[in-house]
């Protein structure tokens, strides 16, 4: 099992209506601050560890100027251990790009970038409160190409309040015409205490209606399959080849460490959190303290129930002998009647083949629309 490292950059050039990360405005100093702050934490990280992936994310990294992002890199491939064929992700927002930062990221070592598109739909865009417009993520790809990247991916939202089908279909169309290696299809979600969340219940905005969500998820199954993307995770696509590693070391529950304010690992079998607050976050590592604010030790049947959601979010789902190799449980007999009643309705499938380690659980087409309803009952 690998072991992966997430640095998170809490800042912003504005505050999006569905966030609700911890993350706020950026602001020169507090980046300084921060990045300092940054270099010394992971410093802590034990020494001999080798990371088979890095993400930085936020917020937005690429808030930061171009000599700060070579700073923390730099710092980062000096004092961390990374095996040859290493995947190194930076997410960016396209209205923070140029050709001097991205050759800056792309020289420092990072060999992935997964850009926040979002839409290419400008009204849409301006609703979700985005400092980009349509053309400028196209150029923003782009330029990712020119500067030397050769593993770019785009993020985009369906079920924003307003959207027509044919609207997404025309985001999906400008997706697939620039032929990123990744694509993500995200649901828009909506988190309490964001403003989303407000102008919902003051009436601003209304929910779009649940049918066409489902068949807006539908259609970008069926178009990004066509147009080559292997749909490898509920929201997740890529082309041959190019799935998110990193991510991918989440889902079958491998070991990361998580740097920065509000960052989570999971190392040994327990999981960590750092201070959500900078200001403390600054000082306890300023002071020469653990930022780390939360402890929780996994038991044995929270883990059973972690292993099996997140291995369903993969489109291959859990591999039964293997899964009962890591936690002795057969999953096929500990959830009979749970598996039983799925079946019948629908919302997961048992894959048999001769050799009884290749037989596989995973959720159906109706499962991943309803793959909540399903990790309910493993809970």
């Amino acid at each position: 099992m690998s072991t992966s490292i997430y640095v998170h950059i809490p800042f912003c050039l504005k505050r999006c209506i569905y966030c609700d990360f911890v993350s706020g405005i950026y602001e020169a100093g507090n980046a300084a601050a921060y990045i300092k702050a940054l270099k010394r934490e992971i410093l802590t990280i034990p020494c001999g560890t080798s990371f088979s992936t890095l993400f930085i994310g936020g917020g937005t990294p690429t808030v930061l100027t171009a000599d700060a992002l070579r700073d923390l890199i730099a710092h980062i491939f000096d004092h961390l251990s990374f095996p040859d064929n290493y995947e190194a992700t930076i997410e960016a927002n396209p209205g923070t790009l140029d050709h001097e930062k991205l050759t800056v990221i792309r020289e420092g070592g990072i060999n992935r970038i997964s850009i926040g598109v979002q839409s290419f739909n400008d009204d849409e865009l301006m609703l979700l409160g985005r400092v980009h417009t349509r053309s400028i993520a196209e150029k923003a790809v782009h330029l990712a190409e020119d500067a030397g990247f050769r593993n770019i991916g785009i993020d985009l939202i369906y079920g924003i309040p307003q959207q027509s089908m044919a609207s997404w279909k025309e985001t999906l169309e400008n997706a697939t015409a620039l032929r990123p290696q990744h694509i993500a299809a995200y649901e828009l979600t909506v988190e309490n205490d964001t403003a989303l969340s407000a102008a919902y219940r003051e009436g601003i905005l209304q929910s779009p209606d649940d049918e066409l969500t489902a068949e807006m998820y539908g259609h970008a199954i069926d178009h990004l399959s066509s147009a080559g993307y292997r749909h490898y995770e509920i929201s997740n696509f890529s082309m041959p080849g190019y799935p998110c590693r990193h991510n991918l070391n989440y889902w079958d529950r491998g070991e990361y460490y998580g740097v920065g304010v509000a960052a989570h690992s999971f190392v040994k079998g327990g999981r960590f959190c750092n201070s959500g607050y900078l200001q403390n976050y600054l000082k306890t590592i300023s002071d020469k303290r653990s930022p780390v604010r939360v402890i929780e030790d996994i038991k044995e049947d929270k883990a059973l129930s972690e292993a099996l959601f997140l291995g369903l979010r993969k489109t291959e789902g859990i591999k039964v002998e293997s899964f009962f190799k890591r936690y002795g449980v057969n999953i096929l007999t500990q959830f009979q009647d749970e598996l039983a009643d799925m079946r019948e309705q629908g919302l997961v499938e048992i894959e048999n083949s001769e050799c009884s380690y290749e037989t596989s659980l995973r959720l159906t087409r109706r499962g991943l629309l309803l793959s909540n309803e399903v990790f309910v009952k493993f809970i």
